[in-house]
């Protein structure tokens, strides 16, 4: 599977970084709808592959529009998975920062989403508050129809993002390590005629 990784996203040094940074990873998208219940997935995936500090929260918002705010404020890295739009071929991942998603360049797949973020993330801005880094990690959809279930090619993506989320974490001095034993992922929304998905 390729990777598609945003030309502005940009790496700082390990050493020029506070310990003990808040991270927030935050999934977005309808689960009834597809491949766009993708960010839902990947999140899951990540939270029962990877263990974290107290300083990382992981959530599951759906598509939270302005009520995304409260969940930006004050974070030192914000992690945002979602399906986006992009001319790649399905199931691949691109990764974008926040100047990305505030130009267009990065384009969540529903409006519900898109908007959402970028004026809380404006809002914030404007008090002083925002998080002091965005990433996005999106994932190039297949279906998005109501009740089709997640294509084959965005449930393997999952599982990339979520290694991709780990590394993201690792590089800024995140406590995350690679669980010895999985947890089972809760994927209540999958079609019940999928083999059993177990986090890897």
């Amino acid at each position: 599977m390729n990777t598609s990784t945003g030309e502005s996203y940009a790496r700082t040094p390990v050493a020029t970084r506070r310990l003990r940074q808040r991270a927030c990873i935050i999934g977005l998208g309808n689960v009834l709808l597809g491949d766009d219940g993708f960010g839902p997935l990947a999140v899951e995936m990540f939270r029962c592959g990877y263990a974290c500090g107290s300083n990382v929260e992981i959530l599951d918002l759906g598509t939270p529009g302005l009520d995304l705010a409260p969940y930006l404020y004050g974070t030192d890295l914000v992690v945002i998975v979602d399906a986006v739009h992009a001319e790649n071929k399905p199931g691949t991942l691109c990764i974008y920062c926040e100047a990305d998603l505030l130009s267009r360049r990065a384009q969540l797949h529903l409006t519900a989403h898109d908007p959402g973020v970028r004026e809380s993330l404006a809002q914030l801005r404007l008090a002083g508050r925002g998080p002091s880094e965005v990433i996005i990690i999106g994932v190039v959809p297949e279906s998005c129809d109501l009740g089709k279930g997640v294509t084959p090619s965005v449930l393997n993506a999952s599982l990339v993002a979520a290694d991709n989320i780990a590394r993201l974490l690792v590089e800024r001095a995140i406590d995350c390590r690679r669980r010895d034993v999985p947890v089972q992922p809760n994927l209540w929304w999958l079609s019940r005629d999928r083999p059993e998905f177990v986090a890897s």
